[in-house]
């Protein structure tokens, strides 16, 4: 591999060589799309020496550097990289209406798109990270991104509705056992994974993606909040694949990974999880044989009070007919407490 021309930015706690060396990988994190903006909410941002912080550690060592991006394209800098990692990115946030607006910044132009998407075809590693209700809630286009890898991203999040109605929305969470993923490779040393809400994807037909890991299905519902549904599936909140020479992982949510007020890595076996995916990113090992994708949901643990008996055996409830109670009911109690908005650190002190 050529010399990387990249300066590697410098964490705040942490130290990183100054120059990668012809015999290290360069591990590039993406801080062009509105990553940094998630400071303006009052927390920290989702940059690699803040939120990212405990990733680039397990990342880092004598055969690895981690850089971030600055005033270079993505199209310039990823030819010198090996794996290219892209935290939330978000738009600018509008603290009067906590929520975020679309900024042109914050974007993936299209020559990103077709650089990310070279990058990997080529042989490159690529793990990104979404939000809650995808898009349509951090006001971006991941979802250009990931769909010719073969996976759509949904704007929906996975939420357990029984600890949402007593825990504030940015520290609910829910857990997924070992069963809950499908791969082999993901799951040495991992018992249980924590997660706080995430959104979904949904894998193409004839796409090389395979589920990396499902949601728990149940009470701990998807909700979309533009196609207005409520799913009790257990649904991939994060996938794994290849594209050409490389490969990819992809996760509806950061928490799992993060450290700080609500990061979840020291929780569970998350940093086991994160380590096997690490493994395999590098590796070249199989993506492996699926063992088959649920076609019915797993036991329903918790109804909504308004669901009818004769459709609790229903995977989904739409915003129609007997339905429509569900949902609005639903749709009240996650608007009540705040998991519709984007929070504002000064309007809720953790």
């Amino acid at each position: 591999m050529r010399p990387s021309p990249l300066k590697p930015a410098r964490p705040t706690n942490a130290t990183v060589p100054p120059q990668a060396s012809s015999a290290q990988r360069t591990v590039l994190f993406d801080h062009d799309h509105g990553q940094a903006n998630w400071s303006q909410t009052g927390f920290t941002s989702r940059l690699m020496d803040r939120n990212f912080l405990g990733m680039t550690e397990n990342l880092r060592g004598p055969n690895c550097v981690c850089v971030a991006t600055g005033s270079q394209s993505l199209a310039e800098l990823l030819p010198h990289a090996h794996l290219l990692v892209i935290p939330p990115p978000t738009g600018l946030y509008l603290a009067r209406r906590e929520r975020w607006k679309s900024q042109a910044t914050s974007l993936f132009s299209h020559q990103d798109i077709e650089a990310v998407l070279g990058f990997v075809h080529d042989g490159g590693r690529l793990l990104a990270f979404s939000y809650r209700f995808g898009d349509s809630f951090t006001q971006t286009n991941l979802r250009e991104l990931f769909s010719p890898l073969g996976c759509l991203l949904n704007n929906d999040a996975v939420i357990d509705l029984t600890r949402l109605r007593t825990t504030h929305p940015l520290q609910a969470y829910f857990d997924t056992d070992a069963d809950s993923l499908p791969l082999e490779w993901a799951q040495p040393g991992v018992r249980s994974v924590r997660w706080r809400a995430t959104a979904t994807f949904t894998i193409l037909p004839g796409a090389h993606v395979l589920p990396l890991a499902y949601s728990p299905g149940g009470r701990s519902i998807s909700f979309d909040r533009t196609q207005r549904r409520i799913s009790f599936e257990s649904l991939p909140i994060a996938v794994a694949g290849v594209h050409g020479r490389g490969r990819f992982a992809l996760f509806g949510g950061p928490h799992v990974f993060e450290i700080g007020t609500f990061g979840l890595l020291g929780s569970a076996d998350n940093a086991n999880f994160l380590r096997n995916i690490l493994r395999w990113l590098e590796g070249s090992d199989p993506l492996g044989d699926h063992p088959g994708i649920p076609t019915s949901p797993r036991h329903l643990e918790w109804h909504p009070p308004l669901l009818a008996r004769s459709s609790r055996e229903l995977a989904q409830i739409e915003c129609k007919g007997r339905g429509a109670g569900t949902v609005l009911y639903v749709e009240r109690l996650l608007r009540r407490t705040g998991m519709l908005k984007a929070l504002a650190r000064a309007n809720w002190l953790p």
